[in-house]
């Protein structure tokens, strides 16, 4: 699997930039104040778990509607969900 190696506030910049969004539609997809998210991407407020796990939840229901599906998705994102979506036995 590959992945990126952007972390903290980069990373969110990293998801957001990737799926070509403002900062207020990565925020509103996440589910978080606009604010608060410009206080995460611009460093002023740690990144948590939390946040990463609602960018990547985020990225996967953006992905669901758009006419590009999984093209949408950082590979590393991607990756995951093809091996969530495989029938286990």
């Amino acid at each position: 699997m590959t992945t990126t190696t952007a972390t903290g506030e980069n990373l969110m910049r990293h998801y957001r930039t990737g799926a070509n969004l403002t900062q207020a539609e990565f925020a509103a997809a996440m589910g978080m104040p606009f604010r608060s998210y410009q206080d995460i991407e611009g460093g002023k407020s740690p990144i948590r778990p939390i946040h990463v796990a609602a960018a990547r939840w985020a990225l996967v229901e953006l992905a669901s509607k758009s006419p590009l599906r999984s093209g949408f998705l950082p590979l590393e994102i991607e990756a995951i969900v093809k091996e969530a979506a495989k029938e286990k036995p």
